[in-house]
């Protein structure tokens, strides 16, 4: 499978890894003439790997605007690649 990280440093700006070339797109609606973007994605299983640095990965509704741990909680991802060398 295909991992995709986004990350957004402390400025608001983003970077997009892939570990594998991917084509990756961003639509802003809030600007109606000019709305697609397409991203440049730093490519590599290593700098996905840098990214998610050994984290514990949560989920969607982990934590909700209902309040913490509204709807069932999962366990964490395992990983299910390795770096070839």
């Amino acid at each position: 499978m295909n991992r995709v990280v986004m990350n957004m440093d402390a400025q608001g700006c983003f970077t997009i890894y892939s570990d594998e070339p991917v084509e990756f797109f961003v639509v802003s609606d809030h600007t109606p003439a000019d709305r697609v973007y397409q991203m440049q994605v730093e490519v590599g299983v290593e700098k996905v790997q840098q990214q998610l640095a050994g984290e514990p990965i949560g989920h969607a509704m982990d934590s909700h605007v209902l309040g913490e741990g509204y709807g069932p909680r999962k366990p964490p991802s395992k990983r299910k690649l390795e770096v070839v060398k």
